[in-house]
């Protein structure tokens, strides 16, 4: 059966509103959980969420739909995940089950085996979301300065045209969003935005700004190219 986009908002937001509904007892227990507390209701809402998109919606909220063997520490042991981009999770397979890691967890650290791609839980204190933990691809390490990347996609509803005079339908996908850059400084565990003009990148490092400014002019740095960044924050640390 084919869902409206009204159907499928309803059934989202249900299952939202279902995710949210433990006690405060039962949140308690989550922040101290790899995962969160109720693992069979989380597992069917799962399975209830990934029939309804992939029915309805065009795309999918995963770069890489395949789950990948990843080593998360400090646990020290091996597991299948994918990164949900849309809604900013971690989906691990326990068992039989896909259940959502909790980011609460801040000291974990999850390395893919085949790609190498390392993902961090570091905090974005000027995030508009409730929950201001997220995960974040890490490119550089550095105990003075540390670059990441944040990979993204959204939900949104795509408008049909008109034809023939009668008013155009609608559709939903997962669309691409373009990939932000962030830093952590002296490893605080959080992160901050890096600007897209090269005059306000300089500026996140005030104390070796002029420095900073000098090597983007001479080398031609390009802020929002990923490999220009590496080649800037690598010249930071050295500093």
């Amino acid at each position: 059966m084919k869902l409206s986009i009204k159907q499928l908002t309803a059934l989202c937001v249900l299952i939202l509103v279902s995710a949210t509904g433990f006690s405060q007892s039962a949140r308690q227990a989550v922040q101290a959980s790899m995962f969160h507390n109720d693992l069979t209701l989380q597992a069917q809402m799962q399975k209830n969420f990934a029939a309804i998109y992939k029915a309805n919606v065009e795309g999918t909220p995963y770069y890489n739909e395949s789950f990948n063997s990843a080593k998360i520490t400090p646990l020290n042991k091996v597991y299948l995940v994918r990164y949900n981009a849309a809604l900013d999770d971690m989906e691990v397979i326990q068992s039989t089950d896909t259940l959502i890691m909790n980011k609460n967890n801040k000291n974990y650290v999850i390395k893919e085996s085949r790609s190498g791609i390392t993902y961090k839980i570091l905090e974005y204190a000027d995030s508009k979301k409730d929950n201001k933990l997220g995960y974040y691809v890490q490119l550089t390490e550095g105990t003075n300065v540390a670059l990441y990347r944040k990979d993204r996609k959204k939900f949104v509803e795509v408008k049909k045209a008109a034809y023939g005079g009668n008013l155009g339908g609608s559709s939903a996908k997962f669309k691409k969003q373009k990939s932000e850059f962030y830093v952590e400084l002296n490893g605080s565990g959080d992160v901050i935005k890096l600007p897209r003009k090269k005059k306000s990148v300089s500026k996140v490092f005030p104390r070796k700004e002029d420095l900073v400014k000098k090597f983007i002019k001479e080398n031609k740095i390009k802020v929002t190219k990923e490999k220009d960044l590496i080649k800037l924050i690598n010249y930071v640390n050295s500093l």
